[in-house]
């Protein structure tokens, strides 16, 4: 049973790395409810304006994307995922912006994004700093798609609360805070290590990135 319980979150974290497949449909669904909260949260960090140009990294069932039409109804969104699955599933959510041309979905690698001389006034990407290989170089590239006067926000949990309210903080915590504090003394940007709404029991943080 033990090996089974296993195999079993082996496979999930696969899913949730890169959905493939029926059951990726139902993994895309779930995540869009347990993920609900830091959502909402990091499209508010956005402060979208009808003028804005936006672009989701790893943009999974779409909610992100038409969470932003909702709330901030930038001109034009973009939504990135390495998932053809997940793709499907946010067209079908985003279908009428999508006929409106209001958003594109492309599929893509993190580690070479499709965008050649194009920039963005926003850029947003929910748990997938994860599985980021380099860190540093990968928001040094998503500011160098930012506009001037452009914002980022990556948007991740770092850390657990156990059934006595306690929370443990995981090594990655202090490695982003050491990351920050770097970027911060790069001319050019703003950068902070913003804390949000508990989701489940993990917290949220964001790296907000303003470009001057």
């Amino acid at each position: 049973m033990t090996a089974l319980r296993t195999r079993w979150s082996a496979y999930l974290d696969q899913q949730h790395r890169y959905p493939t497949g029926l059951v990726s449909q139902l993994v895309g669904e779930h995540m869009v409810r347990q993920h609900a909260p830091e959502t909402i949260w990091s499209i508010a960090l956005l402060k979208l304006q009808p003028a804005d140009c936006l672009l989701e990294i790893g943009c999974g069932a779409g909610q992100g994307l038409a969470l932003a039409l909702k709330h901030g109804s930038p001109q034009h969104s973009v939504g990135l995922d390495l998932s053809a699955t997940m793709l499907q599933s946010a067209a079908r959510r985003n279908q009428a912006a999508l006929s409106r041309g209001q958003v594109s979905l492309l599929r893509g690698d993190l580690a070479m994004l499709p965008f050649h001389g194009r920039h963005f006034e926003k850029i947003v990407s929910i748990h997938t700093f994860y599985f980021w290989s380099e860190p540093r170089a990968i928001l040094d590239q998503l500011v160098s798609l930012l506009v001037p006067g452009g914002r980022s926000v990556t948007t991740f949990a770092t850390a657990h609360t156990t059934p006595t309210g306690e929370r443990i903080y995981w090594p990655l915590h202090e490695r982003v805070e050491t990351l920050v504090s770097a970027l911060a003394q790069e001319p050019g940007i703003r950068a902070s290590f913003t804390t949000g709404p508990d989701s489940r029991q993990f917290n949220n943080v964001a790296v907000v990135i303003d470009k001057r």
